[in-house]
């Protein structure tokens, strides 16, 4: 039993409550992830990205987090809407890891795609004729973004008239761009698309689409971007389940079974119609006639409906049939005297008519009907000796193999004298060699030289008298040739046919090849220059501990980098940005690599003004706030400029809180918060900063 499905090249079924099974028409799932059967174009690729919680290669990439990007994977095969109007998308995508841009689109679309664009087209090409529902994270001057829209068309603008759409009011959207992954189906139905994002449909209309077509996924990127990638996409269909039955065998002229219990909820379609009882029911009976000697076959196939949607997509199967033919065989024979017939396992010697009946293998009775005449015989001996090769005709008998032949003369009764001819046929000496010669060289055969390759043969005669051969089979070695490509930086060499080269160029080396002959290789050397080191500019030195740090490496065209500096510090971008601790403090140093090769280090050094901390400070104990500009207060900050919080308390002798200050408050003028000038003497103070404390006095003198 052979089993087709229609359009579909993956058959897998999945328990989905729509009507029947739903069939598995394309998938990207796994891990790795299985792109089998799918075109992969511009920047799609197979990958992993922080939004799943793991380290899987399960995720396809369809764009990077660049701007002016775009990849779009599809589906080779094409299905048929005018069959197939059923059907259903899953997936999950994430966009997110950049400064925002463009979205993700699921396409249904007439051609093979070509021409990806970037930017506000949603990698959608702009011949791209079908359905398009785009999930689409930026403004391009149409309304609240991101936004869920259902388009069909030609091509695809945000802005495009008819474009269904639902924006982001009120923020109801914002969870379209999110590190995580998102969770959406689609389904098509008659029609009707329907478009659900974590099982909450957010939007429907109906586009009546009757062509076949491509399904598949696009993303870009343009002036902004992000990182755009989907897993776990399914596509299924609505379709009935065709089962054509097991292959049979049945004799000529008996009735057979095939196809198997009816389903209600399907309808069956069988062809061709020769010989089956009925071509609309689930198990028709067979019965087909074979009169020919050899096994007859006849294929059928059903094709299988949903009864309640005459328009599912077909299913189809197949089941073979074998007749086997009932045989009847006449044997009318003469025979001499002394000869035998055997027929059906019996042996005949006299003169008869005989029948036997014999089951045959194929399990259909066989019929021999046996006529015999044996008549009387005569005999007279011949002895012939040949070479091999030569022939004796020996009445309508032409011979060429010892052995003893009889003939038989014909007389009345055809057997009045048999004639035994003894035949020796003597043998012809044959003998083969092979050789192989380079090209251009010669083989010496019997006085001939030879170049050219091909079978000769030399006769000559045996001790018999007969003829004999000598045959060469002669086969010309070609002369080898090979390419050698190899890149590699200046200052590096490369070690070809015992030589090392240094300079780019093109070089040849004649060498005996694995055939015995001459070999040439030609290597093809490719030198790349060694990048100078990259200019380096920042944001240094920085004024407080926590600043943002920003290094800047000159752009250098199809570089990578590769940083280091202090703290254990790397990175791999072209600039670098983070907040700066006193851990930070030092040298950065980076390297690029282009066409594999690596400049010297360009280095730049990063400091931080004001790394003050409270452990260090001595608190004064005196204030002498009388107005002469000298010891009039205690400015914490003003002296040492710390960039650290604090907190600080001063209470009189009975521990009353006359004065306190933080960060960003008035020094201690010696008056307390409300302005109210503090009398000479002494008072305790607590100074509070991050994670501690100091306690001292402090002494207010020379008040006027």
């Amino acid at each position: 039993m052979l089993r087709l499905f229609f359009l579909f090249s993956l058959v897998v079924f999945l328990n989905v409550s729509v009507k029947a099974q739903a069939l598995v028409f394309a998938e990207l799932t796994g891990n790795p992830l299985n792109t089998t059967g799918w075109n992969l174009t511009g920047n799609a690729n197979v990958g992993d990205t922080p939004g799943d919680g793991d380290n899987f290669n399960d995720e396809l990439i369809l764009t990077n987090n660049t701007n002016n990007q775009s990849g779009g994977v599809f589906f080779q095969e094409p299905i048929d809407l005018n069959t197939c109007q059923q059907w259903q998308v899953e997936f999950q995508f994430r966009i997110w890891q950049g400064n925002g841009a463009d979205g993700i689109a699921f396409c249904f679309i007439d051609v093979p795609p070509t021409g990806f664009v970037s930017g506000g087209g949603v990698g959608i090409p702009q011949s791209a004729n079908g359905i398009k529902v785009v999930f689409d994270s930026y403004d391009n001057g149409c309304g609240a973004n991101p936004e869920i829209q259902i388009y069909n068309g030609v091509g695809y603008n945000e802005c495009a008239a008819g474009i269904v759409k639902v924006n982001n009011s009120g923020g109801n959207l914002n969870f379209i761009r999110s590190n995580g992954y998102n969770s959406a189906r689609i389904t098509y139905n008659n029609g009707v698309i329907t478009v659900f994002v974590n099982n909450t449909q957010w939007l429907s209309t109906t586009y009546n689409v009757t062509f076949v077509g491509y399904m598949g996924f696009t993303a870009s990127t343009g002036g902004s971007n992000d990182r755009h990638s989907i897993k776990n996409a399914r596509i299924f269909a609505d379709v009935a389940e065709a089962n054509a039955g097991a292959d049979i065998t049945i004799c000529s002229g008996q009735t057979g079974q095939i196809g198997t219990a009816n389903n209600s909820n399907y309808v069956y379609t069988w062809s061709p119609a020769n010989g089956l009882s009925s071509t609309t029911v689930s198990n028709p009976s067979v019965s087909l006639t074979n009169s020919g000697n050899s096994n007859l076959t006849q294929t059928y196939t059903v094709q299988t409906n949903l009864a309640s949607n005459p328009n599912s997509c077909p299913v189809f199967d197949q089941v073979t049939v074998t007749v086997k033919p009932n045989r009847v065989n006449n044997i009318n024979s003469t025979l001499c005297q002394g000869e035998s017939i055997s027929a059906g396992g019996q042996t005949f010697t006299s003169t008869g008519t005989y029948q036997v009946v014999i089951p045959a293998q194929n399990g259909c009775d066989s019929t021999i009907n046996v006529n015999l005449t044996v008549n009387p015989v005569y005999s007279q001996n011949i002895n012939v000796t040949l070479c091999q090769g030569e022939s004796y005709v020996f009445g309508s008998q032409t011979l060429t193999t010892s052995g003893v032949y009889q003939r038989d003369l014909q007389t009345i009764n055809g057997c009045d004298s048999i004639i035994t001819l003894n035949l020796i046929v003597n043998p012809t000496n044959t003998s083969s060699m092979s050789a192989s010669i380079c090209q251009g060289e010669t083989y010496p055969f019997f006085g001939n030289n030879l170049s050219n390759p091909g079978m000769y043969t030399q006769q000559l005669q045996n001790i018999y008298g007969c003829d004999s051969s000598v045959t060469l089979t002669l086969t010309i070695k070609p002369t080898l040739s090979g390419t050698v490509n190899h890149s590699m930086c200046q200052g590096e060499s490369f070690l070809f046919n015992g030589q090392n080269y240094s300079n780019q160029g093109v070089y040849t080396a004649t060498l005996t090849g694995s055939n015995g002959c001459d070999s040439i290789v030609t290597l093809n050397l490719t030198v790349y220059p060694i990048p100078a080191a990259p200019q380096l500019t920042s944001n240094a030195p920085l004024e407080c501990p926590g600043d943002e740090l920003t290094i800047n490496a000159e752009f250098l065209n199809g570089a990578t980098y590769a940083w280091t500096g202090p703290n254990n510090f790397v990175s791999n971008t072209q600039n670098v940005s983070f907040n700066a601790f006193v851990p930070n403090i030092g040298n950065y140093g980076v390297r690029v690599t282009i066409n594999g090769c690596i400049s010297p280090e360009a280095t730049i050094g990063v400091d931080i003004l004001n790394i003050f901390t409270f452990e260090d400070f001595q608190f004064p104990n005196v204030i002498t706030p009388n107005s002469d500009g000298i010891n009039d207060a205690i400015d914490i900050k003003g002296y040492y400029q710390t960039c650290f919080r604090f907190e600080l308390q001063l209470f009189n002798r009975w521990g009353n809180l006359v004065f306190s200050q933080d960060f960003d408050g008035q020094p201690f003028i010696g008056e307390t918060n409300e302005g109210k000038p503090l009398p000479d003497g002494v008072y305790f103070y607590r100074l509070k900063y991050e994670g501690s404390e100091k306690n001292g006095f402090v002494q207010i003198l020379g008040r006027k």
